[in-house]
C-alpha cells in the first residue's frame, strides 16, 4: 500500500524502521510478584461455618461484566441480582468449587478472586494475580482432595500456579515451555488454556496450547510433582467432560480436531476431525434420540 498521500517521507521511513524492529520480549512475572499480590480478605477462621442465607446455591449464575471488571451473582430462582463483585478484568471463567460453596473467577489480566457464597451477602474473601494474562482456574475434585488445591494457568508467562484452595496461597509455579507435539521443536511461549480436574485420579488436566501437549498434573505430592504428558494436536484450547466425567474432550482449534482423553486410563483415545476451528467451550451433554448420549 502506498501511503505517499498520507505520510511524509520522514514518517514513511520511521514506519518502515518500526515494522522491521524486533519486538521486545514481555517481562516475566516472578513468584515474588505473585506473593506480593496475594491477599486474604477474610481468614478461613472468620468465615461462616454454615450457609448464612437462603439462596439456592445450585441455581446461581456468575455473569461476567466484562469491561467493568466485575461479576454479577444472579439468583436463578428469582432472577434478582444478589451482589456485584469487583474482580479481575474481563473474567474468562467462573469456576464453582467441589463443595458448591466458593466461586473462583479469573480475569484475562491474571487476577483470581475467591467468592464465598455462605455469607449472608456473598462476598470476596481472597485474591491473587498469577500472571499478566490468563484464562483458566480450577480446584481439585478427586475424593479426599476436594478443593484442597486450586490451579490457574497463564497465557503469559507460560506457566501454571498451584495454590491453597481456601486461601489462594501460592505453593508452586511450573513452566509450560517445551517441545511441540508434531515437529518436536522448542516453543518459548506455549499458553495454558483449559484446565479441568480429574475425578478418576488426583490430577489436574492442563491444556498447553501451542505445543499440543496435554499434561496430567498429579497433586498428591506437589513438592515432588509427577506429570504425565499426552501428545494431542496443536493448538489446544477449550474443552470439557462427557456425561460420565471420564472422557475429556477438547478442541485443537487450528488443527481442526477434537482430542479425546480417557482420564481413567490416562491416555489419548481419539483425534476427531471436525469443521474449521472448533471452539466448544465447556460443552453440553444431550440425549440424542438416534445416537444416544452426545457431547
Amino acid at each position: 500500500v502506498n501511503f505517499d498521500d498520507i505520510l511524509s517521507k520522514d514518517e514513511l521511513a520511521l514506519m518502515a524502521k518500526y515494522i522491521q524492529t524486533t519486538p521486545d520480549v514481555p517481562p516475566e512475572y516472578s513468584f515474588k510478584e505473585t506473593m506480593d499480590s496475594w491477599k486474604v480478605i477474610v481468614p478461613v477462621k472468620d468465615r461462616p461455618t454454615k450457609q448464612m442465607n437462603k439462596l439456592n446455591l445450585k441455581n446461581i449464575f456468575s455473569v461476567t461484566l466484562r469491561d467493568t471488571g466485575e461479576v454479577a451473582l444472579i439468583d436463578g430462582d428469582t432472577k434478582e441480582i444478589i451482589n456485584v463483585i469487583r474482580t479481575g478484568y474481563a473474567v474468562h471463567i467462573s469456576r464453582l468449587s467441589h463443595s458448591g460453596r466458593y466461586v473462583y473467577t479469573i480475569g484475562r489480566d491474571g487476577k483470581i478472586d475467591l467468592i464465598d457464597l455462605y455469607f449472608e451477602k456473598p462476598t470476596k474473601v481472597a485474591e491473587i494475580k498469577v500472571g499478566l494474562e490468563a484464562r483458566s482456574v480450577e480446584t481439585s475434585k478427586y475424593k479426599g482432595y476436594e478443593d484442597k488445591y486450586a490451579i490457574a494457568g497463564a497465557y503469559w508467562p507460560p506457566q501454571y500456579t498451584i495454590m491453597d484452595g481456601s486461601t489462594l496461597e501460592p505453593l508452586k509455579v511450573v513452566s509450560t515451555r517445551g517441545m511441540t507435539v508434531d515437529t518436536q521443536e522448542f516453543h518459548p511461549e506455549p499458553r495454558v488454556a483449559a484446565i479441568v480436574a480429574s475425578h478418576e485420579h488426583p490430577e489436574f488436566i492442563v491444556n498447553v496450547k501451542e505445543t499440543g501437549q496435554i499434561q496430567l498434573v498429579n497433586y498428591e505430592d506437589i513438592n515432588n510433582l509427577k506429570t504425565t504428558t499426552i501428545g494431542a494436536a496443536r493448538f489446544l484450547h477449550d474443552g470439557g467432560w462427557d456425561s460420565t466425567k471420564r472422557y475429556f474432550l477438547t478442541a485443537a482449534n487450528q488443527s481442526d480436531k477434537i482430542a479425546v482423553v480417557d482420564s481413567r486410563e490416562r491416555k489419548l483415545t481419539a483425534l476427531v476431525d471436525v469443521d474449521k476451528i472448533p471452539h466448544p467451550g465447556r460443552r453440553a451433554n444431550v440425549e440424542d434420540p438416534e445416537h444416544g448420549t452426545a457431547w
